[in-house]
């Protein structure tokens, strides 16, 4: 009878395991090979890693492998193999990426189920399939998804280190960390903080054993992390310059560290307020995720914190609250670290899914299993979490009530169930009463509602992405947020030149993801066979229209040669990447015949739009290009012509 039962449970248990796998799958790989292949800057440098041992090791834009791109190798080489084997198709590059995120929910499973238990793992896994987020991302060009994978498999090892008390799996930790800093470097790095608290809390080593395991556990990762960018720097002659920077290690600390995460700013105004990534644009595919559950999944974790971490008692009854500090510290750092940050990116955002999905797994289990242990103050500071975030959801849902009449109901019923949730705690039977498990019950079956309300939110604004992608400037770059504006900032504010300027970057980031596929090649083939002898297929005025540039003559007109192209303005740091005086020695010398440009380049820099007038004539319309496009196409004059 007891083996019966047994294999039961353990049918249910691998049911619940199939059905998370099958949500991951179907939303990451639904259409994986549609839209577009985005900005171009890692698609290009993907595709160069398996020209040659000098772009592999160096990966770069360009085919000369002339300017090494601005992250590290590691997401390069995986997505470059798939290049390799696919060619250079939609598929190859998404593939990477709906990989590494369906391995994030099967992983994240793993560690919820050996700590808190299979519900818990069931419920966070199911929320991490269908994050709008992190669904996204995992469909995407992104280094993300991989970036999480591997933060991931560090904490499942240190878990199992802990569990079996063997530091060898503290070793593999730290080399699989060290392998997140080469996939995106410091987004890589967020939850160290946490994993240390962890490791030092749930000791079983003395003192002076432990420190050199950990000596150890740093050198190894030192190693993994800093031996690609070390060599780098040794062999800086092998190569011109790093993107963005003056170096390899400009790169890792100043362009990627306090640049990205503290002033550069590109594109539209945001609302200055530190929480605007739970009212601005974030809200749906970020806020229904985040509350209420994660807030509740804080809260039960502080309240676990002081009875059982800093207490005498035994590591085991340490490990699952130490799991959910991991979770919270990660969390934190990424609210401190995005939550104010010039530029609100919603891919360093996606790195933060893990966590939130897990603290609201650990928080809806609480609340439906645990709170007899809780205090009365604690359980209802928790309920109240529960009502507001059911008004949060349901204010957000309205948003986008003409996208679909579906988030009229949906709204309709969050907001049902915050006014009925009261109710349900006002009219349970007390302790002494008979009717008290019946009330207890009752309260678990508006706990479930409460759940699948959140779930279906998730779920729905997923699907609509799925089936409704965006032909935007976001939805060309992969960034499939919902079209509706949420606001800013008021709309009277005084736009300053800085607001101004980052806005007019945004523009020519962009110019060429808003140009037609066709249009492009059209160009392309017509550059092409106009250059002559010319050493560049074209200039561009930036990395990104080179890059895009790069990758879609190897899509789309593979019978030309992979020539290089030459970048001439920094649209990102504002400064010039090939002088003037350069470009007047390279077209005097007849290596540099076009010009690919966006018409917004004439407020960026005039000095160069003048240049250009003076020395090229306008050939957009022969190009095929569209002549009231955002992209034109220089042709250079003949000498005689210009003098």
């Amino acid at each position: 009878m007891l083996s019966s039962k047994s294999n039961s449970t353990q049918r249910i248990e691998a049911l619940g395991l199939v059905l998370v796998i099958f949500f991951a799958v179907c939303l990451r790989f639904y259409k994986l090979d549609a839209g577009y292949s985005g900005l171009g800057i890692y698609s290009a440098t993907s595709l160069n890693v398996g020209t040659s041992l000098h772009n592999w090791f160096f990966p770069s834009i360009f085919i000369d492998g002339s300017i090494i791109a601005d992250k590290p190798p590691l997401f390069f080489w995986i997505q470059g193999l798939f290049l390799k084997i696919l060619g250079p198709t939609n598929l190859a590059l998404r593939l990477p990426a709906a990989l590494c995120g369906t391995s994030c929910v099967l992983l994240l499973y793993l560690i919820l189920k050996r700590t808190y238990g299979v519900l818990t793992a069931f419920i966070g896994g199911l929320l991490l399939a269908v994050a709008p987020i992190d669904v996204n991302f995992s469909r995407g060009v992104f280094l993300e998804p991989l970036t999480s994978a591997l933060i991931l498999i560090s904490i499942f090892m240190l878990l199992i280190g802990v569990q079996r008390k063997q530091v060898k799996f503290f070793y593999i930790a730290a080399a699989v960390i060290g392998l997140a800093f080469m996939s995106k470097l410091w987004q890589g790095l967020l939850p160290v903080p946490a994993l240390a608290v962890f490791v030092v809390i749930l000791r079983w080593e003395k003192w002076g054993v432990f420190l050199k395991t950990a000596v150890v556990s740093f050198a190894i990762f030192i190693v993994t992390a800093l031996a690609w960018p070390t060599l780098v720097w040794f062999f800086d002659s092998s190569y011109n310059t790093v993107m963005h920077s003056e170096n390899i290690w400009d790169m890792i600390f100043g362009w990627n560290l306090f640049d990205r995460f503290g002033g550069l700013q590109y594109g539209s105004t945001h609302d200055s307020s530190w929480f605007w990534f739970l009212s601005g644009p974030m809200q749906l595919f970020l806020g229904v995720t985040f509350i209420p559950l994660a807030v509740v999944g804080v809260w039960k974790t502080l309240n676990d914190l002081p009875g059982k971490v800093f207490s005498k008692t035994i590591n085991d009854e340490k490990l699952v609250p130490c799991v959910g500090l991991i979770w919270l510290i990660w969390l934190l750092i990424c609210v401190i670290g995005f939550g104010g940050a010039t530029v609100r990116l919603s891919s360093y955002w996606a790195s933060a899914t893990p966590a939130i999905c897990a603290l609201s797994a650990i928080g809806i289990v609480a609340l439906a299993k645990d709170r007899e242990s809780h205090s009365q103050w604690q359980r209802a500071i928790s309920y109240l979490i529960l009502i507001a975030g059911l008004l949060y959801i349901c204010e957000a849902l309205s948003n986008v009530i003409p996208l679909w009449v579906g988030y009229k109901y949906l709204s309709y019923l969050c907001l049902l169930g915050s006014v009925i949730f009261p109710v349900f705690l006002l009219l349970k039977p007390g302790v002494d009463s008979k009717s008290y498990r019946k009330g207890e019950i009752l309260l678990n079956f508006g706990l479930f509602i409460t759940l699948v309300l959140i779930f279906t939110s998730n779920l729905s604004i997923t699907i609509y992405s799925l089936t409704n992608p965006r032909n935007d400037t976001l939805g060309r770059i992969g960034f499939d947020q919902m079209p509706v504006g949420f606001g800013g900032g008021s709309p009277d504010s005084k736009v300053t030149p800085e607001i101004e300027r980052a806005r007019l970057r945004g523009t020519v980031i962009t110019a060429i993801v808003r140009t037609e596929p066709y249009a492009l090649t059209a160009a392309i083939e017509y550059i092409y066979k106009g250059k002559g002898s010319g050493k560049y297929l074209m200039g561009t005025d930036s990395y990104n229209t080179a890059a895009k540039v790069a990758y879609h003559a190897a899509e789309y007109s593979p019978h030309i040669p992979r020539l290089p192209i030459l970048p001439i303005y920094s649209e990102y740091q504002d400064t010039w990447i090939t002088s003037l005086e350069d470009l007047e020695k390279i077209t005097t010398h007849g290596e540099l015949k076009y010009i690919l440009t966006s018409k917004d380049m004439k407020s960026m820099n005039f000095e160069f739009w003048t240049w250009l007038s003076g020395n090229f004539e306008d050939v957009t319309i022969l190009s095929g290009l569209p002549f009231n496009g955002e992209l034109r196409v220089f042709k250079l004059l003949e000498r005689d012509v210009r003098n």
